[in-house]
Formats: C-alpha cells, sequence, structure tokens
C-alpha cells in the first residue's frame, strides 16, 4: 500500500482479486495450548487489515470494483479458480480448477474443473461461469481494472468451452506458463453466469445490494452492509471447500482514523485491527491482546507524478526524478513513520519475499541509496538553480509541486517534504478524502492534478505493465517509455528471471515513480481470538474462515 492507501484499481488485482490467500490449516500455538477450534462467536474488525490503512467498502462485484477494500470484501464470497499461496504455488484442493494442460508451443491452456463445488444454491460451479466472467472482462474493456493483465483478454485468440467441466484458452502468442497461470487465469474467478441477463448498467445499479449477491460459492454470506458504516458477513452454510469458516459473524466497520481504531481496540468495539504507527508509544495501554507482524504486502509504495500535467514537465526527465530518490533517506523514513516496522525499497518488486529481486535491487535495500551531494549534482546537471530562497529554478519556472494524500497519514510526507527541501525542491501537501482523490486522479482527462502518496498492488508474476506501459489500462500516471515498454513486453514471453531483472534494474535507475519504504503491519487482536497466523498472509491476504474464539461461542 502507498505509504497511506491502496489504489483503487491496484491491489484489487492481485494481493485479493489475484487471489493471494494462505494456505488451510490452524494456529500451531492454539493446539500447542491443548486448544481446539470452536464455531460461533462475532469479530469486529476493520477493512485491510495487514494490508492498509482501513477504508469504506462501497460494493461487491469482483468485475466492477476497483479498490482493495472491494475486492477483499467480494473474495469472501467467491471461491478463486486458482488459489494462490503465499509461497507463490498453486493449492489445487482449494482451487476450482482441478488440473491445467500446456501445449508445447505454451499457447493453448486446457482447464479442468472439480466437480464438487457448488454455489450456496445448489447448483454446481461450471465453466459456463468461467465463462461469464472472461466475456464480461470483454466487454467491459478498460472498465475492467486489470484489463490486460496476464494476457486477459488482449493475448487471448480463442475462448472455448468443452463441456460443463472443461474449457480451452488459445493464446495469439506463446508465453510463459507461469506468468499466464498466476496472472492472467487467477482473473477469471467463476461468477453466476445468470448475472449475463443483467446489463452493465444493472451490476452497477446493484453493487452493494445484498440481496444481489445471495448466490455465492466462497466461504461467507453477505448479511447486511450499511454504506459508509459498516458490512456484516456470515458464514455460507452450503459452502462445499474443505475449509468452513468457525465464525458465526464477521463485521467490518468503517473507521478511517487512527485515534478511531485504537480507541476501539482499547474499549473492545472493535477485535482486530492494524496498530497505528503514530500510536505506537500508547501500545503498552492495549490489555489482552496479541500482536502479529505481516508484511510488507506484495506491492509497493510511492510517489506518483501526472505526466500529463504540463505543471509538471519537470518529472519527464530522469535525472530530477533520480535526485529525488537520492534525497530521501529511507532508514530515518521507516523509524519515524513506521516505528523501524519497515524495509527499504527502490524498485517495482517488493523486498519480501525476495523471489525476484535483481542483484542491484538486493544492494540498495541493503546500503540505501541517500545521497544529497549525488541529488543536488543530478539536478545542476537538469538545469536547475537555487534562487534566493533556496528553491530551484529553469527557465522561469520553480521546482515545485502539490501531493495528495488522505487525511491523518501526514507524518511520512512531511518527513519526505523536508528531505526534498534540502535539495531544493518545494513539495506541498494537500490532505483531501480518498474517494476524492481517486475520482480526481483517474481517468484520461484527469490531468488537474500534481502528484500523489499511493501503492500499487501487483500480480504474483511482478511487471506492473497495466499501469507502466504507454498504453496500460491503469496508467493514470500517463507515463510512456519505449524502452520502458520493451522491457515490460519481455516479462511474459520468456521464462527465467533475466527479463524481470533488466525491467527492474531500468525502472531503480529511472524511478517513473517515487517507490518509498515498504511497510510492515502490526496486527492486535484480542488474546481469545486464534487462527491468525493463517488468517493474515504475510504478503497481505486476508482470509478469515481460518479465525476462531476460544472459550464460549459469542
Amino acid at each position: 500500500m502507498a505509504l497511506w492507501r491502496k489504489k483503487t484499481r491496484v491491489i484489487a488485482r492481485a494481493l485479493i482479486g489475484g487471489g493471494l490467500c494462505v494456505l488451510a490449516g490452524i494456529a500451531a500455538a492454539a493446539h500447542a495450548n491443548g486448544l481446539r477450534p470452536r464455531f460461533g462467536g462475532t469479530i469486529v474488525t476493520v477493512p485491510g487489515v495487514g494490508l492498509s490503512p482501513p477504508a469504506a467498502v462501497n460494493g461487491f462485484n469482483p468485475l466492477l470494483v476497483s479498490s482493495a477494500f472491494d475486492q477483499q470484501a467480494a473474495s469472501l464470497l467467491y471461491q478463486p479458480l486458482l488459489w494462490v499461496t503465499r509461497r507463490f504455488r498453486i493449492n489445487k484442493t482449494l482451487s476450482i480448477a482441478r488440473r491445467i494442460r500446456v501445449s508445447p508451443n505454451h499457447k493453448t491452456y486446457t482447464i479442468t474443473l472439480w466437480r464438487h463445488w457448488r454455489w450456496s444454491d445448489g447448483t454446481p460451479v461450471t465453466t459456463a461461469d468461467v465463462a461469464y466472467t472472461y466475456r464480461m472482462i470483454e466487454r467491459l474493456g478498460p472498465q475492467f481494472a486489470n484489463y490486460g493483465v496476464g494476457g486477459i483478454p488482449t493475448n487471448v485468440a480463442s475462448f472455448q468451452v468443452m463441456g460443463p467441466y472443461r474449457l480451452r484458452i488459445t493464446l495469439k502468442k506463446s508465453v510463459n506458463p507461469r506468468w499466464f497461470m498466476l496472472n492472467g487465469l487467477t482473473l477469471l474467478t467463476p461468477l453466476p453466469a445468470a448475472w449475463a441477463r443483467v446489463s452493465i448498467t444493472g451490476l452497477y445499479d446493484h453493487l452493494a445490494d445484498p440481496r444481489f449477491f445471495r448466490i455465492v460459492d466462497g466461504p461467507f454470506r453477505l448479511v447486511a452492509f450499511a454504506p459508509g458504516r459498516r458490512v456484516t458477513f456470515g458464514p455460507n452454510h452450503h459452502f462445499s471447500g474443505p475449509d468452513r469458516p468457525y465464525l458465526h459473524r464477521l463485521v467490518m466497520r468503517f473507521l478511517h482514523d487512527p485515534e478511531s481504531i485504537f480507541f476501539g481496540l482499547k474499549t473492545g468495539e472493535i477485535q482486530i485491527a492494524d496498530l497505528p504507527h503514530k500510536l505506537f508509544p500508547g501500545r503498552h495501554t492495549l490489555k489482552g491482546f496479541r500482536e502479529r507482524t505481516v508484511g510488507p504486502v506484495w506491492g509497493f509504495n510511492y510517489l506518483g507524478f501526472d505526466y500529463a500535467n504540463p505543471r509538471m514537465r519537470f518529472v519527464h526527465d530522469a535525472r530530477v526524478r533520480a535526485a529525488m530518490m537520492h534525497a530521501i533517506r529511507q532508514g530515518l523514513l521507516i523509524r519515524v513513520q513506521y516505528y523501524g516496522q519497515g524495509v527499504r525499497d527502490y524498485g517495482p518488486i517488493p523486498p519480501r519475499p525476495a523471489t525476484y529481486l535483481s542483484p542491484l535491487a538486493r544492494r540498495l535495500e541493503r546500503t540505501g541509496a541517500y545521497d544529497p551531494g549525488l541529488a543536488r549534482r543530478l539536478l545542476r546537471a537538469a538545469g536547475w538553480r537555487l534562487n534566493a530562497h533556496g528553491i530551484r529554478e529553469k527557465d522561469g519556472r520553480r521546482l515545485v509541486f502539490t501531493a495528495l494524500l488522505p487525511p491523518g497519514q501526514v507524518r511520512g510526507p512531511e518527513l519526505i517534504k523536508s528531505m526534498l527541501a534540502r535539495i531544493g525542491i518545494d513539495m506541498r501537501l494537500r490532505e483531501m478524502p480518498f474517494n476524492q482523490i481517486v475520482a480526481m486522479t483517474q481517468g484520461p482527462d484527469a490531468t488537474k492534478w500534481d502528484a500523489i502518496f499511493l501503492a500499487w498492488g501487483l500480480g504474483v508474476y511482478p511487471s506492473a505493465r497495466n499501469i507502466f506501459s504507454c498504453h496500460g489500462a491503469n496508467n493514470f500516471y500517463h507515463y510512456c517509455s519505449r524502452r520502458m515498454d520493451t522491457l515490460l513486453n519481455a516479462v511474459p514471453a520468456a521464462s527465467g528471471k533475466g527479463p524481470i531483472y533488466r525491467y527492474e534494474d531500468a525502472f531503480i535507475k529511472t524511478q517513473p515513480v517515487l517507490v518509498l519504504p515498504g511497510q510492515r503491519h502490526v496486527i492486535e487482536a484480542r488474546a481469545d481470538i486464534h487462527g491468525l497466523k493463517r488468517a493474515y498472509s504475510p504478503i497481505g491476504g486476508f482470509s478469515p474462515q481460518y479465525l476462531w474464539i476460544a472459550g464460549h461461542a459469542r
């Protein structure tokens, strides 16, 4: 997540929509104490635990919602075609797909479904439901937040249903099968084929209507939704998977500011939440809680720029962007903003786990890139000179811009502001409700903003083509580099890590967006709640079906 919020079209895709979930099981510590899971009870929490500071849930249709919070909620209702574990492997037991056969030329993928999966009305989950999802992505086009990710549907030559439990996808060109499965096929979560009778307008009209989402195949069902206040889930009593929920109710309250979250924990109004970093000094006042640290999530935090805004022409010079990178002392930012709960990050590949980190990325994580002297030299080489007020100027323009951020998340940005000021860059801050930030920055005509603190969630096989390619569906920054396009296009085309390393290193050296430290999350949970290890993945997944409450059911 961005230092402060998940981009609404983001992680939607990878961390949750793509199915970065956790393996089935019960917390070993509970067994060591002689405890056994119990059914029943209610847990009240907030959206985005282990992922980001919370925000409201606004809808439940995986094809139409765009925020990580909406996708997290939707993922409780619908079982993925492919369940991807925290180790980036496919768990066949929890997947709707039983088997995938790949042709020798890596262009044809024949998918066989398990026959035991059922919708909550008793009807089987079939290829018709997968086909509905695929056809809707085609119809939605760029309205679908992850359009083109994993080549869906842009690299698909044919989508053929061969029977109720077998389908075949043929691609236009060969790709790395692992890339296609983990980034492309994970988008095809089966949804009720009966929705085909509803227009796109009708789907939007029912985006948050609990009656519309009555038929589900995931572990939970939607019980109630109060816009702007809370959403309540209950167990899907007809769930056909092996990991039925223990809880009677799961409630997500929409609390936004750190003080409300901390007070909710202290008073017992909520039982699980991230400990707000700014309130770390008061953690000793929380009695009867246990802690679990997770993250950073599978994504990256950043300061992004609007390349189409005439006021931001200076960001087209990679020397200016690199100067900003070298001006930020990430180690200090981690200590002050996150109270030590973070890791350095300078590129588009998360540092934890280090599966895809290039040697350059590993070195920078160890040593850092802080070098204000180099930053000043880069700015001078780019023609920016200090004026009498300590702000750099060039051709009558000052090096000044305004960065947007949600309310209550100013501590880190204020520190970054002071660091940039030391090299002559004037960054101003403007707090704004998250939904307003999204409305202001998204869309081809949204060019009246300068910069924004956000984050990007990644597909399991990372490349982020849809944000950094010239015509990416989520390229709201209007960034375009033909060289970056070439490097991005090479990632899915070949096996091995070489293409990822080349893309990663080019990104680090040019900083299309200014990458910021990865954030760990300290989860506070009431001491009688168990299953935290399985419920909260180290990389941002949430599977509350593994949570249970010791003692008497509540």
